[in-house]
């Protein structure tokens, strides 16, 4: 049994499309919609309280164009872990991201987490890092602070993403103030390496378009397309 969580916050004939182009592409696996509450979202999409969860309100200024719910898709993938928990594994496709070809054509299931762009450390002078020293009066107990990259196209066999989920429910106050691309990476890094899933990842998922040079010609997972 596998599961994809599909992030999204909107729908449109887009989003519609993406999503029915993951199911058709992957068979194998079950497919939820996932998404933040306030949104318009698929029918019968998971509705996620974040309540639960650490929070990164003390932060969220830093990226004002945005709603704090920018700085916490990491929830996403600990909200199906929780909401079910019997999978085998788990990805997390962000509504934003285009394919053609099913996940294990792309990638390397045979490990037990991957992300894409990885910090093995995270800089300390990075702006996520240093507003989290500042705004988290836990934050020593991080000596090194990780990053598994952006939140799409995340990995994760079950026995890692349950001890992650386990960490960031009891111990949630040592991960308010963490980016999502830093609180999933210092999680996982606790309980297994960072892997990328395919060495020339940064080929196709980056921060912007302008990273990234799109051709549809080719077997491809693409991040971010507006």
């Amino acid at each position: 049994m596998k599961l994809i969580l599909f992030s999204h916050h909107f729908v449109n004939e887009n989003v519609i499309n993406t999503f029915n182009n993951v199911k058709k592409l992957n068979p194998t696996w079950d497919v939820i919609p996932i998404g933040f509450p306030g949104n318009k979202l698929l029918k019968d999409s998971v509705i996620l309280n974040k309540s639960k969860y650490p929070n990164n309100y003390a932060i969220q200024y830093y990226a004002s164009q945005y709603h704090v719910d920018w700085y916490d898709p990491d929830l996403f993938i600990y909200e199906g872990y929780f909401k079910f928990p019997n999978y085998e594994e788990y990805f997390l496709y962000e509504y934003d991201t285009i394919c053609n070809v099913s996940i294990e054509e792309f990638f390397n299931t045979n490990v037990d987490f991957f992300g894409n762009n990885l910090c093995v450390p995270a800089r300390e002078n990075w702006e996520w890092s240093e507003l989290y020293r500042k705004h988290n009066p836990y934050n020593t107990h991080f000596k090194t602070l990780y990053a598994y990259g952006q939140s799409t196209c995340i990995y994760f066999k079950n026995h890692i993403l349950k001890q992650c989920v386990d960490e960031v429910l009891k111990n949630r106050h040592l991960y308010c103030s963490m980016l999502s691309e830093i609180r999933g990476g210092t999680l996982v890094s606790q309980f297994t390496e960072l892997k990328k899933g395919r060495d020339d990842i940064s080929k196709y998922i980056s921060w912007t378009t302008n990273d990234i040079s799109v051709d549809l010609s080719k077997p491809h997972f693409y991040h971010p397309i507006k």
